[in-house]
């Protein structure tokens, strides 16, 4: 291995670890969108304890209202029958109950305006969730394809630098080939006048003829 080739493989070597020890975004991006759904999760389960306050003070209220009617009832039955006392009492119920009913009525009215603005917040916050995924989702599509590109090229780097000596190999087989291909050659032309004297075309034997032929003429 050449010099050049052991300081391609630390630098590729060191690129990797590098790589491995930097801090994996998608581990950010999950800590936010956890982070942002355990607000949301918060948020919701704030709504629907808000929604059961306003549904107990509603059933109060009702329960009041209950009480004022017979409160006016009990008045209109002892206006009736001539008892101012007990009729004064029933009155005095009546007004004392519906203070009440008043009070519960405006504490409702103050409790919708806080459920229907923290409604507001909690969609907001389940919007940005979505985003947050999406978001998320996207990243880990581009961290993967980038973090592979980053092993890639570095590979790629450290084959794009040995290019000569891969080069200089290519060259020597061919040079042998060329070399074997010369000598067969030379080789082929050694053997053809033998080969053309087993098949009866020997320049030699026709000059003996021809020699044999003027001798005997």
């Amino acid at each position: 291995m050449s010099l050049w080739q052991r300081l391609i493989r630390i630098f590729t070597a060191r690129a990797h670890a590098a790589l491995d020890a930097a801090e994996d975004p998608l581990e950010s991006m999950e800590r936010a969108y956890r982070s942002q759904l355990a607000a949301f999760e918060e948020g919701r389960r704030g709504v629907a304890d808000v929604l059961t306050s306003e549904k107990r003070l509603e059933l109060e209220v009702n329960a009041l209202a209950a009480g004022i009617g017979r409160a006016t009832e009990a008045a209109v039955a002892a206006a009736r029958a001539g008892d101012d006392v007990a009729a004064r009492r029933a009155l005095e119920r009546e007004a004392f109950l519906t203070a009440q009913r008043e009070q519960l009525l405006d504490e409702i009215a103050d409790v919708q305006t806080q459920r229907r603005g923290l409604e507001d917040i909690v969609e907001r916050l389940g919007e940005r969730v979505e985003r947050l995924r999406t978001e998320k989702l996207a990243l880990a599509a581009r961290y993967a394809t980038a973090r592979a590109g980053v092993r890639a090229g570095a590979t790629v780097a450290g084959l794009s630098n040995d290019t000569a000596e891969v080069a200089q190999l290519v060259e020597r087989a061919r040079e042998r080939s060329r070399n074997i291909q010369a000598r067969a050659a030379v080789l082929a032309e050694l053997a053809a006048p033998r080969a053309a004297w087993y098949a009866g075309d020997d320049p030699i034997a026709r000059r003996l003829a021809a020699l044999k032929g003027t001798l005997g003429s």
